[in-house]
């Protein structure tokens, strides 16, 4: 349950044009660039994760791939470089 106060110190929601948010953001000092860009950063992530998790499809291709590695059916960046390499080789050798 809030309490008072907190329902009285809670945020207004404010309807700004993208143009005064955009002029808001070239007056910030380098500093304030940075964590600005941290900020968007993680909030990015967190709106790309949720839409990964609430997609049907890419769910299935993770379980799939999941269970593809349990199985040991994958290959390691060592076995992708050998066989690269074995590639590389005979191809200058032609």
């Amino acid at each position: 349950m809030e309490t008072l106060a907190k329902k009285a110190i809670q945020e207004k929601k404010l309807q700004l044009p993208f143009s005064a948010v955009t002029g808001l953001i070239e007056t910030l000092k380098p500093r304030e660039w940075l964590l600005l860009r941290e900020w968007l950063d993680e909030k990015l992530a967190q709106r790309e994760d949720a839409l990964m998790l609430n997609n049907p499809r890419i769910m299935r291709e993770i379980h799939q791939a999941m269970s593809e590695y349990h199985a040991g059916k994958y290959a390691t960046t060592k076995k992708l470089r050998g066989q690269q390499r074995k590639k590389n080789r005979q191809e200058v050798y032609r």
